[in-house]
């Protein structure tokens, strides 16, 4: 099985950038890819409980329903340490017990797993 690492910076204040990653992620699932988000700096506060409910963008669909649907899916979602450390978030701040807090090691270390990376 193929399998494809994105890597997402943008958060909140960007609201179309936020969509990247979950778009692309859901779309490599429906041809069997297996996918693993990174998500840093900004980026890290879509995953904080309630804060994807208030991200829109029009001709998208709603961005927790992307969530759930790669969560669903088998994907695998994963935030950076430094970053969620940096603004005050905690595992338990998370939207999702499936997110999983990782640091620079366990994203080199995939990044080398995986057979393609995308950066959004």
């Amino acid at each position: 099985m193929a399998s494809l690492y994105i890597v997402g910076q943008w958060g909140p204040e960007a609201a179309e950038r936020c969509y990247g990653p979950f778009v692309t992620g859901t779309t490599a699932q429906a041809i069997d890819v297996d996918v693993t988000i990174f998500l840093m700096m900004d980026a890290v506060q879509l995953m904080k409980k309630g804060m994807a409910e208030k991200i829109i963008a029009p001709g998208f669909p709603p961005l927790p329903e992307l969530i759930d649907s790669f969560l669903e899916a088998g994907g695998k979602l994963q935030v950076c340490s430094n970053s969620v450390e940096f603004r005050g978030i905690k595992q338990e701040d998370l939207r999702d017990s499936r997110i999983e807090i990782a640091g620079a090691a366990t994203m080199v270390d995939d990044v080398l797993k995986h057979d393609r990376t995308m950066y959004f």
